[in-house]
């Protein structure tokens, strides 16, 4: 399957966009297939409308403790997902390349935060998501709170709320709709740059080393 055109690719991670499904049928349930590097090397397309980790609070699923992400999230990079634990593609697809990447590259979690925020809390209970993240790593910070809090959050930055699709044909529920892009935040709270559904293991492989040497 040829490479998705970054042009097309940027087009869909402006943050702002419309969620993104993660049905079987919808337009992101595909396999990883890569990025093409802007002209300046990076492979996650650069944030153009400054944002900053927003002061909303969430519990700490590990050990349920009440963070506010503006406070708990600066001093050194963090890579910012919002997904559901049932989630058939996305979800585990970008936290698998990100944790294998960090290792491959022998970056540490003292160094770059990973956080993960439930979209579905009603089924998403702090328990279940601390067991997803620890699929890929028990290091990844897994966030919950309720649908009102996390719609604040993704008001602060723009970003679309949850959807339902509709029966998840696995009999798991429903699908949910939502952001498909990680975002990267440098040491200050800013945003800088957005990873799309579609980047693979090489992919994070390069950006990440210069997350954590540029913006820390």
């Amino acid at each position: 399957m040829p490479r998705l055109s970054h042009r097309i690719l940027a087009a869909l991670v402006v943050l702002g966009a419309v969620a993104a499904g993660c049905g079987p049928s919808s337009s992101t349930a595909l396999a990883a297939q890569g990025l093409e590097p802007d002209e300046d090397g990076w492979y996650g397309n650069a944030v153009r409308t400054p944002h900053e980790l927003p002061a909303v609070t969430f519990t700490d699923v590990a050990d349920d403790r009440e963070i506010r992400f503006d406070e708990a999230f600066t001093g050194d990079p963090t890579l910012l997902f919002f997904g559901y634990t049932n989630c058939p593609d996305i979800c585990p697809i970008h936290l698998a390349a990100i944790a294998s990447s960090m290792r491959a590259a022998g970056i540490g979690f003292d160094e770059l935060d990973v956080v993960f925020v439930s979209v579905d809390p009603e089924r998403d209970s702090p328990e279940r998501i601390r067991e997803f993240v620890a699929n890929f790593d028990p290091r990844i910070t897994g966030l919950h709170a309720e649908l009102d809090v996390v719609a604040e959050a993704l008001d602060a930055l723009d970003m679309a709320g949850p959807v339902v699709e509709g029966p998840d044909p696995r009999g798991e529920g429903d699908l949910i709709g939502h952001p498909a892009q990680v975002i990267g935040f440098d040491a200050d709270g800013v945003a800088r740059r957005a990873w799309p559904f579609g980047a693979r293991r090489s992919d994070w492989a390069a950006d990440l080393p210069r997350v954590v040497d540029e913006w820390s």
